[in-house]
């Protein structure tokens, strides 16, 4: 007799004895099955590049393309459903689109580039790698093509009016400055230098001998002790200036990108990713103090201030940042898109040929801003724009009426209105690593363009520093000022804030919500809060520090000194330098910590020799020489 009572061999007993352990065994085979299936789709190279430089060396006339194909769903295929499954996860590249350079004399080498039927080729030539590798049809998208006769004909072309002008522009500086630094004399007496003629003032402005050694003059103004914002303001930069050589990669063509969707995983990956987005926030803090205090300083000894005063600022703020600024609007209109640009390349678009005037203006953060001349310029149309309030604001609250209700207006925006834009616009609480956006422009997204970049919703961290401004002026002279201002519970409060907001950063949903969410409006705008009003008090907190400290001694450091006197040249010339080292690239990369030390040290090195340069001969220069000429020297007091 059998077990389980089966008196006879039959199907049905044999189905009651086997049954659950054919079930076992074909669970454990399917599953061990979707777990491989995964582990292909994860491996899936979505970047297929053909050798660049060899289809260039062996064609005269090649023609290589980049294209996308998009894989054609299939309800028969297990690779396919394993494929969709893994791509809709918002952190997954998604494999359903292959990213292709095809040479096309390589596909068929009897193919001209003369015929007109480019992308019937190109079609069956990438259906026919897809369907090898993957069993799926495929369409395909062209991005764009490299034609070996055009390309020469391209670079032999002649110079334009915006290359000879900026030539001019450069080569004239360089003259100037080496002419100037010959036929410099020292100084006799502070008279001869006031009552110098205009050629004197000139060369005076552009010699060498003497703005090389004010990268590490301080200026001293007398009962103002902020000299630590220099460190602070060096370090901030370095930074960013870090940040922006390594973001470029999520968008490079990779042989491994599991390893860096891996990275995405990570539960740090959200704080990091606030740090990115929130960093340069500092610098508002920074702009908004700085404004503050020298304000009240140059208004403590005036019995009025009105629109004279406000021009006045504007027209030294303008001879401060415009002549680099149009001396590198002047190179991105004219020779950067003359630069290297293979296969990977075309992904880095600048718009100054076209958008240049937005920035003159400084309106670029709000006229076509999607399609921007130099993308990290945004900055400086909200700086400009929030200098122009800030000044306004400070002659209005010289009213003793008008003082307290402007402070609580400023405190009160600061918080409302980037949660109103973000409630208004359902948009996420932070920018998201999300890989269906971020593989886009970033300057396309809504976050971006409704948040990171106006200059209302960057307002409140302008105004926390313009406070702390005010407080630093009034309190300075003051032994009791940290006790007044109860800064040792004010800093620990405002740190424990800071980091509560950075961590829950984790906690955030993982994708985009159909529905807009107060709660993560009012998150967002404290969140963004938090990178105004926690820097604010640590800065005066140093400035009110009785005694010397390591900190501040750090700060106050030489080296930090002079990357500080660099930082604008450094941050205008930045994007020029990132993207002209990446668009040189013409195949996929390793995603790896020395494939980032790589671009990021040589990011890093030639954007401060480019900024060191740009300082001593286009910067300071211009910028002694138009005080000397458009402003009125200061009367003796």
């Amino acid at each position: 007799m059998l077990a389980f009572g089966c008196n006879t061999i039959n199907r049905r007993c044999i189905v009651n004895m086997f049954g659950p352990l054919i079930i076992s065994v074909s669970v454990i085979v399917i599953g061990c099955c979707a777990a491989s299936s995964t582990n292909e789709v994860e491996v899936m190279q979505i970047y297929q590049y053909d050798d660049y430089e060899e289809c260039r060396r062996t064609y005269s006339d090649f023609v290589y393309c980049s294209a996308y194909a998009h894989l054609i769903s299939s309800s028969n295929s297990t690779q396919w459903t394993s494929i969709e499954n893994y791509s809709s996860h918002p952190r997954h590249f998604d494999r359903r689109k292959v990213e292709v350079g095809a040479c096309v004399q390589k596909c068929r080498p009897t193919f001209e580039s003369a015929i007109h039927n480019l992308t019937a080729e190109l079609q069956r030539c990438v259906e026919q790698k897809m369907w090898s590798r993957y069993a799926l049809n495929s369409s395909i998208e062209i991005m764009h093509c490299i034609h070996g006769a055009e390309a020469t004909k391209d670079n032999s072309a002649g110079l334009g009016i915006a290359q000879i002008s900026f030539l001019c522009f450069a080569i004239g500086a360089i003259v100037l400055a080496v002419l100037a630094s010959v036929a410099d004399t020292p100084p006799q007496d502070c008279t001869a230098e006031k009552d110098a003629s205009f050629a004197t003032k000139l060369l005076q402005s552009f010699s060498l001998v003497r703005n090389v050694p004010k990268l590490i003059e301080r200026e001293n103004k007398p009962g103002i002790n902020l000299r630590h914002l220099d460190g602070i303001r060096a370090l901030t930069m370095l930074i960013i200036l870090l940040t922006h050589s390594s973001i470029p990669m999520i968008r490079m063509p990779l042989k491994n990108t599991n390893d860096l969707e891996a990275q995405f995983e990570q539960s740090w990956f959200p704080i990091a990713m606030a740090g990115n987005t929130y960093t340069v926030q500092i610098f508002f803090v920074i702009g908004g103090l700085l404004l503050a205090v020298n304000t009240l300083e140059q208004l403590k000894h005036r019995n009025n201030a009105g629109l004279g005063y406000l021009l006045d600022r504007v027209k030294i703020r303008l001879i401060r940042i415009l002549p680099l600024y149009i001396f590198v609007i002047l190179f991105h209109a004219s020779w950067y898109p003359r630069l290297y640009e293979g296969p990977i390349g075309d992904r880095f678009h600048d718009h100054c040929t076209t958008n240049w005037w937005t920035n003159v203006v400084f309106l670029n953060n709000y006229i076509n801003p999607s399609e921007p001349c130099i993308q990290f310029a945004w900055y400086l149309g909200a700086d400009f724009q929030l200098y122009l309030l800030g000044t306004i604001l400070m002659i209005l609250m010289r009213l003793p009426k008008l003082f307290k209700p402007i402070l609580f207006c400023m405190t009160l925006s600061a918080f409302l209105v980037p949660m109103v834009v973000i409630y208004s616009y359902n948009l996420d609480a932070t920018v998201m690593m999300i890989l269906r956006y971020v593989l886009q422009e970033i300057r396309t997204l809504p976050y971006y363009l409704h948040v990171y970049i106006p200059f209302e919703t960057n307002a409140g961290n302008y105004f926390f520093g313009m406070l702390a401004g005010i407080a630093y002026f009034h309190l300075k002279d003051n032994p009791s000022a940290s006790n007044i201002l109860k800064l040792n519970y004010l800093l620990p409060s405002s740190a424990v804030f800071f980091l509560a907001m950075n961590g829950l950063t984790i906690m955030l949903p993982a994708d985009h919500l159909a529905e807009p969410s107060i709660g993560l409006a009012v998150y967002g705008s404290l969140l963004k809060s938090a990178w105004g009003i926690f820097p604010s008090v640590l800065l005066l907190y140093i400035a009110f520090q009785k005694g010397p400290s390591m900190l501040v001694a750090t700060l106050q450091h030489p080296v930090l000194l002079v990357g500080s006197k660099l930082s604008y040249s450094i941050y205008l010339v930045q994007y020029a330098i990132v993207y002209a080292l990446y668009k040189h690239i013409t195949y996929p990369l390793v995603y790896n910590g020395f494939t980032i030390l790589i671009f990021t040290a040589a990011i890093v090195n030639i954007t401060f020799c480019v900024a060191f340069t740009l300082h001593l001969f286009i910067e300071l220069p211009f910028n002694l020489f138009l005080k000397q000429i458009l402003t009125k020297p200061k009367a003796k007091a």
